[in-house]
């Protein structure tokens, strides 16, 4: 995907969720358990969060959230939009809430 819109840089997002970046840039798997998941699982449709995709971070929306699917193995099946392409981000960059 060629992202235009909700592109924010590094920095914002770092401002927005240092730990979401940290776990982005180190792939740090205590962050992830620890912060990143047990915040993205309380995530509702509707909400306004941060995720990482394709080199670049976006500010998002919740578009859909499914824990009921045969897919919600290990959490729920997410999809975000940044206003310009939906897509899934659980199991692959995950999102951060922000406010």
């Amino acid at each position: 995907m060629k992202f235009t819109k909700n592109i924010i840089s590094r920095d914002e997002a770092f401002n927005l969720a240092p730990d979401y970046v940290n776990y982005i840039e180190n792939k740090d798997f205590d962050i992830l358990f620890d912060i990143i998941m047990p915040s993205f699982e309380k995530m509702k449709r509707g909400h306004t969060g941060i995720t990482f995709c394709d080199g670049v971070y976006l500010r998002i929306k919740i578009s859909s959230l499914d824990s009921k699917s045969y897919m919600a193995v290990d959490g729920p099946v997410v999809r975000v939009s940044n206003g310009e392409y939906s897509w899934r981000v659980d199991g692959d960059g995950y999102a951060f809430p922000i406010k």
